[in-house]
């Protein structure tokens, strides 16, 4: 399967003061679950974690890159972390399995405390460009991922606003300057109120018309697709800070070294010699 895009849209409430961004991500969740194997429960999973940090990104503080990395605290759920990280265009990530694996989950719950445990541990790396990055951390007991993404939101990075996160959905808003509490209401009064079978089949055009009393106005609009971009002389660089005797042991009887990135599976084949000689 190819890489396809995704349209994110940016669009503005002038009668609430608020604006937001929509994403529709079944190509970027195919995409990405054709690549890891997923299936099920974590494939919905990790594709709403791709969806949250396209979002995140999208908000007016989010920056070059935004990371969203979600950990369990439980030493034997069956998936330790997801990993997403959106820049301008692309999105990767990866889940990883404990040593428990699939194997240990006990019961059919669909939430995410079923396959991580609670709490969940959320962690945000917000790259500006400029400086250090941004890196916030917080602990939330939700099985479902809006309501993380929410936490964070409103905890660490203090912006009053709604998402919902459902299927291959996903909507923020975000208040404007100047919001009061009636505008804010109008907001996510008219966003709750689009049906699930609209949120489900609608296009994204089709599912911002529950907005039209606010005067909904498209401003941008970004196209997204995953895409991992790895290099072998990145792969490479990698293997610089390791010992010559830990080289050895990875080398196969060629002298080559396999590296796997997992972000996209894809394998690189490194030979001893060209490392050694660096």
């Amino acid at each position: 399967m190819a890489e396809k895009n995704n349209s994110l849209i940016r669009f503005l409430l002038p009668e609430a003061r608020a604006r937001g961004a929509i994403i529709r991500a079944d190509n970027i969740i195919a995409r990405a679950n054709e690549l890891h194997g997923f299936s099920g429960i974590p494939a919905e999973m990790f594709g709403k974690a791709l969806i949250a940090s396209i979002l995140l990104l999208s908000v007016s503080k989010g920056g070059i890159r935004q990371v969203l990395q979600l950990d369990s605290s439980v030493d034997q759920a069956p998936i330790s972390r997801i990993l997403a990280e959106a820049r301008t265009g692309a999105v990767r990530g990866f889940l990883k399995w404990s040593e428990a694996g699939p194997q240990s989950r006990s019961h059919l719950d669909e939430g995410i405390s079923a396959w991580m445990g609670k709490p969940i541990r959320t962690s945000v790396v917000r790259d500006l460009g400029i400086g250090q990055p941004y890196i916030s951390t917080i602990e939330h007991d939700s099985d479902y991922m809006a309501d993380h993404i929410l936490h964070f939101l409103h905890q660490s990075a203090q912006i009053q606003s709604d998402v919902i996160i459902q299927g291959d959905i996903g909507i923020l808003l975000e208040a404007m300057p100047g919001s009061g509490e009636e505008h804010w209401f109008r907001a996510v009064d008219a966003m709750a109120k689009i049906p699930n079978e609209t949120l489900k089949k609608a296009s994204v055009h089709g599912i911002l018309k529950g907005f039209d009393s606010l005067k909904c106005k498209i401003v941008g609009e970004d196209q997204y697709a995953y895409h991992c971009g790895c290099k072998p002389e990145c792969m490479v660089s990698a293997l610089h800070t390791i010992s010559e005797e830990q080289l050895h042991e990875l080398a196969d009887e060629q002298g080559e070294i396999t590296l796997s990135c997992q972000y996209c599976n894809s394998c690189y084949k490194v030979d001893l010699n060209s490392i050694e000689n660096r």
